[in-house]
C-alpha cells in the first residue's frame, strides 16, 4: 500500500471555466484547453474544466510514495497521465485571474504520475445558475452570501506518485 507524503488544499477561479496544475519554473504551453472534456494533459502540466467560471473551486493535491488506490464511486471522473514536474513544485494557474505558487513540493525533480478527479461540477453550475432567479440585486448582501455559500463544494484532486523510470533502470 503507498503511503501519503504531502497534501494541501487551496480554493482556485476557474477562469473560463478552466485552471491548470504545472511545474513553478517550466509553465507549459504544450497542453490544450480542454474545451468540452473533463481534462488536458500536456507534457507538464494538466488542464481541468469546470461547467463555471465564478466560484472558487476546492483543490486538492497530493503526493504519494507510490500510485495510490483508488475509488471510483468517490469522484465522478477521473484521468491519469504522466508529467514531467521539472522542480518538484507545483503551481496553479488560474488564467487572468492570477496564479498561486508553491502549492505543493515533491520528493524530488522529475518525472510522475498524476491522477485528476473532479466531483459536484454540475451541482454548483446548476446552484449558481439558480442564484440568478432567486436574487434580484446581484450586488446586494444575499446573492454575494449565497455565491460565497457554494465555494470550495466543486472539488478537483491531483494525485502524484514517481512514474516508473523508462527503461526499468534506477
Amino acid at each position: 500500500m503507498s503511503r501519503l507524503l504531502d497534501r494541501n488544499s487551496t480554493l482556485v477561479h476557474p477562469d473560463y471555466g478552466v485552471f491548470q496544475i504545472f511545474d513553478g519554473e517550466d509553465f507549459d504551453d504544450t497542453a490544450s484547453v480542454p474545451g468540452h472534456d473533463d481534462f488536458s494533459f500536456g507534457d507538464r502540466s494538466v488542464y481541468f474544466h469546470s461547467f463555471q467560471n465564478n466560484v472558487r473551486v476546492r483543490l486538492l493535491l497530493e503526493s504519494w510514495e507510490g500510485e495510490p488506490g483508488w475509488d471510483d464511486h468517490a469522484w465522478e471522473g477521473s484521468a491519469t497521465a504522466v508529467v514531467e514536474i521539472a522542480t518538484g513544485v507545483v503551481c496553479v494557474n488560474e488564467l487572468t485571474a492570477g496564479g498561486q505558487d508553491d502549492l505543493l513540493t515533491l520528493p524530488r525533480p522529475g518525472r510522475y504520475g498524476v491522477r485528476v478527479a473532479h466531483r459536484n461540477r454540475r451541482v454548483v453550475s446548476d446552484a449558481y445558475l439558480a442564484l440568478f432567479d432567486r436574487f434580484r440585486d446581484l450586488d446586494g448582501v444575499g446573492f454575494s452570501e449565497a455565491k460565497r455559500a457554494l465555494e470550495g463544494r466543486e472539488e478537483y484532486l491531483a494525485q502524484f506518485w514517481p512514474a516508473p523510470r523508462v527503461g526499468g533502470t534506477s
